[in-house]
């Protein structure tokens, strides 16, 4: 998709490059930051309706990409918490921070920022983020985006 706003941001690959990656640099260099995840999960997340044109579901997701189900509710997740900080609301995702390492380090230590899905498990804020990233990566590596 090619427009013609947003000062150098012309289509997804500039999107992609310009805002989501450097963002998620930001993040790995501060990934006990609220603030750095939280704007990463919210590029990552709307990078979804930039490239498709449309607002997330998951059976849209599903539909697209049938073989990503553990993916679909980690977008779902961001979308909730995309959603709820825009509006102060954050139900039926909830966060945690404490004291923890980044998965930098092996991924037995606890993690600084937690989120709890709506299915009550639990995942941290960098590997959520990780997953998300990594699947648009995929997709720019195959020309999607």
């Amino acid at each position: 998709m090619t427009h013609t706003s947003s000062f150098e941001i012309k289509d997804s690959k500039t999107f992609f490059t310009e805002m989501i990656l450097p963002q998620y640099e930001e993040f790995l260099k501060r990934n006990s930051s609220g603030r750095h995840a939280l704007l990463t999960i919210i590029l990552t997340y709307h990078f979804y309706e930039w490239v498709h044109e449309k607002k997330f579901t998951v059976c849209d997701f599903l539909r697209k990409y049938p073989n990503q189900n553990d993916l679909a509710g980690y977008f779902d997740a961001a979308r909730l918490l995309t959603n709820g900080t825009k509006h102060f609301s954050n139900k039926p995702v909830t966060t945690t921070t404490q004291m923890g390492f980044s998965s930098a380090f092996h991924n037995g230590f606890v993690r600084s920022l937690n989120i709890q899905l709506p299915d009550g498990s639990n995942i941290s804020a960098d590997q959520l983020i990780k997953k998300m990233v990594e699947f648009w990566k995929e997709r720019q590596g195959n020309g999607f985006i």
